[in-house]
Order: structure tokens, then C-alpha cells, then sequence
């Protein structure tokens, strides 16, 4: 069985869709990295949460560990903390390209795969009236610049430019190439 040390759903319900047998360990890790490059940022973040879950469980096999950021322009946007900054992130993006960096690290009995994924979304213009309905809402909590691609998102995106799991915040096709439940 995988252990996905993630309370992201989005990760969860990738992992479902799948057909991946897993169980969820939800863990609160400190993602107060420093670091100008979103790609090496988002790599610090994961291996961090690798280092903060095994401090406190040893003996687990077979954990999947990953983090997204959301970048425009090499600006790294993180989780939003509240509705300002949610509103001051969706303005950003309202009419441009974003780029979705997932990082992942899988740890298994005998292997440990690395792997740092990106997807761009080209996005039209936001209605405001709708962008402020969405804040009120608060499904941008706990995403990644706020973005929802399956929700929010999803009527303003133009284009996407690589794997739509990449923006959902995990590369499942790198992960089902690794991952085999019978070693």
C-alpha cells in the first residue's frame, strides 16, 4: 500500500482515479522555505516534508511525498493566507500564463524517485464579480496561488500546456511508472 503524506484532496482523489490503493497521513508541515527559484523551491519544500514526517515516523515504506507552487514570471505564489492576498494573487494572473510546479519524492523499499513536473495554464481575463465570489467562498484555502483548475479555474483556461495532473498538484503518469503495488 502507498502512504500519501499529503492532506492535499486533489492529490487524493488523483491517486483514486488511478486506481492506486492508499491511505492518506495528514501532516502539518512548516513550508517556510526561503529560495528565489521556483523550482528549486518547490524541490526544498518536498524534501523538507520528507525529512519533518520520517523525524516522527520511522517506519513507514512505500511514501508518496509532494508539493506545488504556482510561478508567473519566475514570482513564486504560495498558498494564499487570506482573502487580500488570495485577491491580490488571482488579480496577477487575470490574462496571463502561469506555470504550475509539482515536485514529488517517492520513497520505496528499495528505490527513492525524485521528480519536479510543470504545467502552464494560459488564462483569460477573470470577471471580478466572480473572482470575488470565489474568494468569499474560500475554496482558494489551502491551493497554490489559489488556483483551482478543476473549479474556479477551469471556464478561464485557454490552454494547458502539459499534464492536467501536473496542475492538479502530482504527475500520475511518472508516478504509475515507478509505482507497482506488488513490490
Amino acid at each position: 500500500m502507498l502512504y500519501l503524506a499529503s492532506s492535499s484532496t486533489s492529490r487524493a482523489n488523483l491517486l483514486k482515479e488511478a486506481g492506486i490503493n492508499f491511505e492518506q497521513i495528514f501532516f502539518n508541515y512548516d513550508e517556510n522555505i526561503k529560495e528565489e527559484s521556483p523550482y528549486l523551491y518547490a524541490q526544498k519544500v518536498v524534501l523538507e516534508k520528507q525529512k519533518q514526517f520520517f523525524a516522527k515516523h520511522s517506519n513507514f515504506e512505500s511514501v508518496l511525498f509532494a508539493d506545488s507552487i504556482v510561478c508567473i514570471e519566475n514570482q513564486i505564489l504560495t498558498k494564499p493566507k487570506n482573502d487580500d492576498e488570495a485577491l491580490k494573487m488571482l488579480n496577477m494572473q487575470s490574462g496571463r500564463s502561469i506555470s504550475v510546479i509539482s515536485a514529488m519524492i517517492l520513497i520505496l523499499k528499495n528505490k527513492k524517485i525524485i521528480n519536479l513536473s510543470k504545467g502552464d495554464l494560459v488564462l483569460d481575463h477573470f470577471d471580478n464579480d466572480d473572482m470575488l465570489n470565489y474568494i468569499d467562498s474560500k475554496l482558494y484555502q489551502n491551493k497554490a496561488g489559489g488556483v483551482m483548475s478543476e473549479g474556479f479555474h477551469k471556464k478561464y483556461i485557454k490552454k494547458i500546456i502539459g499534464n492536467q495532473s501536473t496542475i492538479l498538484g502530482l504527475n500520475i503518469e511518472i508516478l504509475k511508472a515507478f509505482y507497482d503495488e506488488n513490490n
